[in-house]
């Protein structure tokens, strides 16, 4: 025992890492990043030392994380190294144990909204409870199944009762180098939320470096706009000109549209849209879209949205805040389920204010 406590403290995994070693900012910047989660605290609990063991087992969980920035990388890597020996004495043992954890997972918020209309609009004032959780399971190195549940209680109808659950997502993943696809029916938000923000059922492709390209084919509903189900296919664009400053375009078409329920004439329209967003010093960002639709209707076929943002709202990151001006035009010609249209009947125009808080 004497012999081998004389040895050097890389071939003992259960020598303690010293207080001033760097490895220990370097574990606290993963950990702020979301990388690793320490000890699920966030703490290394209190003063007490880290064996070297330990530290292996975190550089292990961090190196069987994807899509890296890469700052974390170049951290992960020099952990990495520093910690070789450990993790080699861990082997494929430890491998698999992070690799079969990961498999699958959960996560999720909850929060609770109270909306006041005005008797002019003669809607009842609600409050509600919302408990969203979402579901990722690994097949592979390349696939996974992703799930959306939401389950909604009314505080004030359903007192005591259960509430109601619904899956709003369910659907195959698959990362490759040069592409992403989707199969099933996912979240989909186009144009800066203006355009498009709901579930569709069918298939998307995403694919490019610098010019950003995604495909949708399929069908869509959104029962909260009267709009019933549809034939539907999209191109949307991105493109950065420079660190701070992005181009956006997209074009939406939809086929076969129950013109019973949307103000518009047509069964086969298409809404086509241009716009940007930009940093602007530290704190504030501003994004500008217009939208035109070629559908027949009695209103404006023509659509905008201006917004300055202030700070940004991280739900991760508690005590961070947002505040938001708006300018904007949205009917339902030139939109096919808007966050900015919600309880207006299918035509606004106007200047909205708004301010988010993570407690």
């Amino acid at each position: 025992m004497l012999v081998s406590a004389s040895g050097q403290a890389a071939q003992n995994p259960f020598s303690d890492v010293p207080q001033d070693h760097w490895a220990y900012d370097a574990v606290d910047q993963l950990a702020a990043d979301g990388v690793i989660e320490g000890y699920g605290d966030s703490t290394f609990r209190g003063d007490r030392s880290i064996t070297r063991y330990e530290m292996s087992q975190m550089v292990a969980k961090a190196m069987a994380k994807n899509d890296l920035k890469a700052e974390d990388k170049a951290l992960v890597d020099k952990l990495s190294a520093e910690f070789s020996q450990e993790l080699a004495s861990l082997g494929i043992r430890v491998t698999e144990l992070e690799r079969n954890a990961d498999n699958f997972r959960f996560d999720g918020f909850f929060r609770i909204r109270y909306e006041h209309f005005g008797k002019e609009n003669k809607i009842d004032d609600t409050t509600k409870a919302y408990i969203e959780l979402y579901g990722h399971g690994r097949v592979n190195e390349h696939w996974s199944a992703e799930s959306k549940h939401k389950l909604t209680l009314d505080m004030k109808k359903d007192a005591g009762a259960p509430g109601t659950i619904q899956t709003t997502n369910m659907y195959a993943l698959g990362k490759y180098k040069n592409f992403t696809v989707k199969f099933g029916e996912f979240d989909t938000v186009d144009g800066y939320a203006y355009t498009h923000e709901d579930p569709m059922s069918g298939v998307q492709v995403e694919f490019g470096k610098k010019l950003k390209t995604r495909l949708s084919w399929g069908r869509i509903e959104n029962p909260n706009n009267n709009f019933s189900a549809a034939g539907y296919g999209a191109i949307t664009m991105r493109y950065p000109l420079t660190k701070k400053f992005n181009l956006y375009g997209g074009y939406h078409y939809f086929r076969a549209v129950d013109p019973g329920y949307k103000q518009i004439g047509d069964d086969n329209y298409g809404i086509a849209n241009v716009g940007f967003d930009t940093l602007l010093g530290k704190n504030f960002r501003f994004v500008a879209l217009y939208a035109r639709s070629s559908a027949e209707t009695k209103l404006n076929k023509n659509g905008y949205f201006l917004e300055l943002d202030y700070k940004r709202m991280d739900l991760q990151n508690p005590g961070t805040y947002m505040i938001m001006l708006r300018n904007f035009r949205v009917n339902d010609a030139t939109a096919i389920s808007s966050r900015y249209e919600a309880y207006t009947h299918g035509n606004v125009q106007g200047t909205e204010l708004g301010f988010c808080y993570a407690p």
